[in-house]
């Protein structure tokens, strides 16, 4: 019998999920321990193939993109978006970065995943006339 987490909609119900735990959990104990949390899952790659993690890739961001448009506000959800993520392709055994990062004009902070050089969540592109964002923490 196929798990409920194998289809598309369970992803998205999972990373649903996330996204109200990641939210209790930052409330109730603060985000350095939801970080050290999140840290703590990350796994060295099982050695899966490309094909496999590229379908991986698709799967978790079409999920969490679906997630966010029914829980998040827009321009506020990088954070726990970039957590989530994180935290379902080191579980599907992906070689994904985390990045947290700031720019100085106009001031901002963003949250973003790399995979492969490439970034899968959080666009960083930015106008021409600001700064791109450095990033200050790197998982």
């Amino acid at each position: 019998m196929r798990s409920v987490f194998s289809s598309q909609a369970g992803l998205t119900a999972q990373v649903l999920l996330i996204f109200f735990a990641l939210d209790i959990g930052i409330l109730l104990l603060g985000f350095p321990r939801v970080y050290r949390f999140v840290q703590s899952r990350r796994r060295v790659s099982d050695g899966v193939g490309s094909p496999v993690r590229r379908r991986v890739v698709v799967r978790t961001v079409e999920a969490v993109r679906t997630a966010t448009r029914y829980y998040y506000r827009r321009r506020r959800d990088c954070l726990p978006r970039a957590l989530t993520a994180c935290l379902l392709l080191w579980r599907g055994g992906v070689p994904a970065t985390l990045h947290i990062g700031v720019k100085r004009y106009p001031f901002g902070a963003h949250a973003w995943v790399e995979c492969e050089g490439q970034t899968v969540i959080g666009n960083t592109r930015d106008d021409w006339r600001h700064e791109p964002y450095v990033p200050i923490i790197s998982t």
